[in-house]
């Protein structure tokens, strides 16, 4: 990687901390923040140079206050001109009546 993935949170760009991987083909990234504030949004920015073709993303969310939960989005291509919303409310709660 010739520069950090970052995300933005609330119109706040920052880079993942703990990189794994990388964003060449066939690679995958890993990457995590502990955000310690409410989104009102949450994307992932992409590259200032050149462009990613991304097959798959799962994103993992811990809150505080509810059970983590995992999404996966589909294909996406980004490059210095957008940002992919990454930003799911949480499955509402189930329970039997």
């Amino acid at each position: 990687m010739s520069e950090p993935v970052k995300f933005s949170i609330n119109g706040h760009s920052l880079p993942f901390v703990g990189a794994q991987g990388g964003t060449e083909s066939g690679q995958v990234f890993e990457g995590g923040y502990d955000v310690n504030s409410f989104a009102h949004s949450l994307t992932i920015v992409g590259p200032e140079k050149g462009q990613w073709n991304i097959k798959k993303m799962t994103i993992d969310y811990k809150s505080e206050g509810i059970e983590p939960y995992s999404v996966t989005f589909g294909e996406a291509m980004l490059d210095e001109t957008n940002e992919v919303n990454i930003w799911k409310d949480p499955p509402l709660p189930v329970f039997d009546v």
